[in-house]
């Protein structure tokens, strides 16, 4: 059995953002001194004080898609009409978002 465990949060700013196929879009965030991971691994981010939210809240979990040596996090994701989406693809940039990063622990069976 298993369950997920919430590491740190660190406040990070947006840098960038761009297409890079029909209705997917990458978002390229700084990277605090203090962040790793390992590929693969996945985060909570949590929109601060959106302008528009709906009933699934302003934190979704993604996959981490730069590699853990590269100098910034990105995310890539399909494009669905949410209210998380639409605010990430209209900030402007240098807006903060709030991230955790997610890991799996092993607990012991009984």
């Amino acid at each position: 059995m298993s369950a997920n465990v919430t590491e740190p949060v660190f406040k990070i700013k947006l840098v960038s953002r761009e297409t890079v196929a029909e209705r997917t879009m990458s978002f390229r965030f700084e990277r605090p001194v203090d962040w790793s991971y390992r590929a693969g691994q996945s985060l909570d981010m949590t929109l601060l004080d959106p302008p528009e939210t709906d009933g699934e809240g302003n934190t979704r979990a993604f996959t981490v898609s730069s590699a853990p040596r590269e100098n910034a996090i990105t995310i890539t994701t399909r494009l669905r009409d949410t209210a998380f989406k639409r605010v990430l693809q209209q900030v402007p940039l240098g807006t903060e978002v709030k991230i955790e990063r997610l890991r799996r622990r092993h607990l012991p069976t009984s």
